[in-house]
């Protein structure tokens, strides 16, 4: 039996985004309400995950969203859902706390990298250690630079529009990437709860922006869009990332959290000769794939490091896990589907 295609209506979206502000405390949990997801309930409506399906793998996105008690009978009735409709289970960018729910349901863990999360309570722009980006900071600032902090819904519309040209113009022809870790659009009915950050010149040009979205129960917010012109200056996307810290502090944010780094414990402090060599791999792989070099680029902030994984069923589950997320998240492309390049910071 196929599975159903077709994507939540409003009435299970608003459902979706109850469970969410009530209990979505997880830094991806508000990534659930891009509107390319599919929702799957416990009976009772009161736990649920987000996912999609992709060459026969039901792939969910990150973890459970409900009370304690509520997720895990959620898994029990993927899992259910899965084996009806004849699906291989697999989930990606789930945390330690639901890597243990997976496990119980008999899925192995692969650690794929790590969430680069910044104190704001102690980031700060002196000492050596740090000086690059307060260089880059002084850069801009003297270049006449400025930034500016609103709600998505706050920001007028001839300022919107400059955020979207600039979002279409960095993507060049491709559709946004992401499925576990950003949001689909600036436009999801969802997002005007967001806090954005824009960059405007000495001209008074919108140079660029970043877009976070709110995590529920806990003082923080995660990343979601990171863009601006190819043409800026050197810098910019620091002085951008260095002003939203500041400012969110500001506002009593004490958690932001910053890009996902792939693999990024094997550069940081790989455990045994097998993770040396495959750090080394990395390192030597960074001209085509950018791993070290987005790694390089968080720890310029200092950030506390929370690992993401990717649960599998069986051993023998893992490549078509693999692939299947690698899809969803447009990091690979389909065979035989051209797809558009979009940059990287």
């Amino acid at each position: 039996m196929a599975a159903p295609r077709d994507l939540p209506d409003a009435e299970v979206r608003r459902a979706a985004a109850a469970l969410v502000r009530a209990h979505g405390s997880d830094t991806l949990a508000f990534f659930k309400l891009r509107r390319d997801k599919q929702y799957l309930f416990n009976p009772a409506h009161t736990a649920f995950v987000g996912y999609r399906v992709e060459g026969g793998v039901l792939v969910v996105s990150g973890d459970p969203v409900g009370s304690p008690e509520a997720v895990r009978e959620v898994i029990p009735e993927v899992t259910a859902f899965a084996e009806t409709h004849g699906l291989r289970f697999a989930a990606v960018a789930v945390s330690d706390e639901g890597r243990a729910l997976f496990e119980q349901a008999g899925l192995r863990a692969l650690y794929v990298g790590d969430e680069a999360i910044v104190d704001t309570g102690t980031f700060s722009l002196e000492g050596r250690a740090i000086r690059k980006v307060r260089q880059s900071v002084s850069r801009l600032e003297a270049a006449g630079y400025h930034a500016h902090v609103a709600e998505l819904n706050e920001i007028p519309a001839a300022v919107l529009s400059e955020l979207e040209q600039i979002a279409s113009d960095w993507r060049q022809g491709a559709k946004e990437r992401g499925f576990s870790m950003a949001m689909d659009s600036l436009d999801n009915p969802d997002g005007g709860e967001t806090v954005v950050l824009y960059a405007t010149d000495e001209t008074g040009a919108v140079r660029g922006f970043l877009q976070f979205v709110p995590v529920f129960g806990r003082s923080a917010v995660s990343l979601s869009f990171m863009r601006r012109e190819r043409d800026t200056p050197n810098g910019l996307t620091e002085f951008m990332i260095v002003s939203a810290i500041e400012e969110l502090r500001a506002r009593g944010i004490a958690e932001v959290s910053l890009n996902f780094a792939l693999f990024a414990r094997l550069l940081r402090e790989p455990r045994g000769v097998l993770e040396r060599l495959a750090g080394r791999g990395l390192a030597l792989g960074d001209t085509w794939f950018q791993i070290e070099r987005l790694y390089r680029f968080n720890a310029k902030f200092f950030p506390r490091w929370q690992p993401r994984y990717l649960m599998y069923e069986r051993r023998f589950g893992l490549p078509r896990a693999g692939v299947a997320a690698l899809w969803i998240e447009g990091q690979l492309p389909y065979p035989g589907r051209r797809r558009g390049r979009v940059g990287t910071a």
